[in-house]
Parts: C-alpha cells; structure tokens; sequence
C-alpha cells in the first residue's frame, strides 16, 4: 500500500520553482547561510585558522604538512536540513483514522524528500522509541513507507514525556508531531509542548469526533483503549454541543502556542491544503 497522496508531486513541483533567493535576505540566501549551524556532516562550511578555544581534534594535520599552518575545517549540521516526526504509537490511535494519519506522513515525508529535506522518525506510547528511523534522499522513501505501515499501535500515551525526551535527544529545529492527543490537558500542559529553540513545531491531531459516532436519544458506551474503562453515557443533542465546544478550546488553546502550527483533522478532512501550508511555513 502507498501512502503518498496523488496531489503530493504537484505540490512538490511547485515548491522546487520557487526563487528563494529573490525574496529572502542575502545573508539567507547564500550559498553559505550564516544561520544554519556547525556540525560534523560531510557539507563543508568553511576552512580557517585553528584558535586557542577550538578543540585539537578539529585540526586538519594534511593542510598542516602542506602549509605548516594549523586550519581546521567546519562542517554544516545536518539536523538543520532534517524534519524530526513525532509518531504517537499508542493504544488510543486504533479509534483514530489511522489509515489517513500513515497517508499524512508518508505524503510529507515525500515532499520533505522531494525537496531536500532528510526526515527522522521517531514513535512514541509513554516513552519515545529508543532508535529513530532516517531518510536523507528521496530514493531512500520505500523503507520509510514500509515502515510507516508496520507501526502498531499498543501501549498508554505520554505525549508530554515523549517530546521531552525528544527535546533532550534531538537536534532537529523543526518538528512534526503526529498524535490524537488522547492524554493532554492543554490548560495543565501546554507548556510542555513548546517549539525548538530558534525552531518550529509542527501538530497535526487526528482523531474521530464522537458526534459521528453517537446517535441521538441513546445510551453511548465508550471504551478507553488504553486504561479499559468503559463509560455509558446519554447522548443527545446538547452533548454534541458541549463536546465541540471543548474541542474547540482546546484547538484554540493549541492554535495559540508560540512558533506552532496546529491542525486537528479527522479522517474526512482534505490534507492537501494542510500539506500546502505546512510547506509554506518551513520555506518561510
């Protein structure tokens, strides 16, 4: 099965003719961008004289023998070419459209691809999985697909806890988490799921709204898939209100967290405007 929306290589094309250069400053635009951090990748950044405060290590004894000068080399950090996913793999998933979440994921990690961009996949339940799956080109987008199709979803949810492992452990300046925020009080703990330093997060929310599923006038049972307790609730009218007025608090309190940009989807919604403002965003 492919999870990759038929729109996604239109999308892509229209990003890859984009003039960058024509509306960004120079210092963005350059070959060289000032901003984007050293590292140990293989794109070399510059060559210059070894100082006192650099580490010994660096030092490129070959243009010493050359030259009897000590130069050391720096190298981009490739974490800022790379989008970090954030995939909530927990028991709570199974009741969302889990089918058009994988889509969702594997149509962005196509057209990060497409355009350059390396993706790492991490998963989550109540921790965040321990290895992270990585693509750099798009010719390496089959094995992230097939893995995007074997995730099972088991386990009780720890959205906060998972991101902040996260946060200690990636290097990555943009974000994308994709989960239904089962566990979350925005109110409580909405400070938890702050963006990046100089970076950007990026929520997209799938789940499936109980008013599809309750009829009017009757008793709704709802089972938790993660704890087992069920609930039986009458359902009428009034309570499709109450539940999307929460949601959309809720949405709203998300909507408002700073560098974030949210989206809360069921399994109904178009995704190719979502795909078209997220992309606007990261060439932003």
């Amino acid at each position: 099965m492919t999870f990759v929306d038929p729109e996604c290589p239109a999308i892509v094309s229209a990003f890859s003719r984009r003039d960058l250069r024509a509306r960004l400053p120079d210092s963005i635009a350059a070959k060289d961008p000032m901003y984007r951090r050293s590292g140990s990748s293989f794109n070399l950044k510059s060559i210059r004289e070894y100082q006192p405060f650099d580490d010994p290590r660096a030092i490129d004894w070959r243009l010493f023998g050359r030259s009897e000068r000590t130069y050391v080399k720096e190298f981009f950090d490739e974490a800022d070419d790379e989008l970090a996913f954030l995939v909530d793999a927990s028991a709570s998933m199974s009741c969302a459209p889990i089918e058009a979440m994988r889509t969702f994921i594997g149509s962005m990690a196509f057209m990060a691809l497409s355009l350059g961009l390396g993706v790492r996949i991490w998963t989550y339940a109540d921790g965040l999985s321990a290895r992270p799956v990585s693509a750099r080109s798009r010719s390496q987008f089959g094995m992230l697909e097939r893995f995007i199709g074997s995730i099972v979803c088991t386990g009780r949810s720890d959205t906060i806890r998972s991101y902040a492992q996260w946060r200690s452990r990636g290097r990555q300046r943009r974000v994308v988490l994709f989960s239904d925020l089962h566990e979350v009080e925005v109110s409580a703990h909405s400070a938890g799921l702050r963006a990046p330093a100089s970076g950007s997060l990026f929520i997209i929310r799938y789940l499936t709204p109980l008013p599809s599923l309750a009829q009017h006038g009757t008793e709704f049972e709802v089972r938790d898939p993660e704890s087992g307790a069920v609930t039986v609730m009458p359902w009428d009218a009034p309570d499709d209100a109450r539940w999307t007025s929460r949601q959309a608090d809720f949405d709203a309190r998300l909507s408002a967290l700073p560098r974030t940009f949210y989206r809360s989807l069921d399994g109904a919604s178009a995704r190719a405007p979502v795909y078209w403002d997220m992309l606007e965003r990261l060439y932003a």
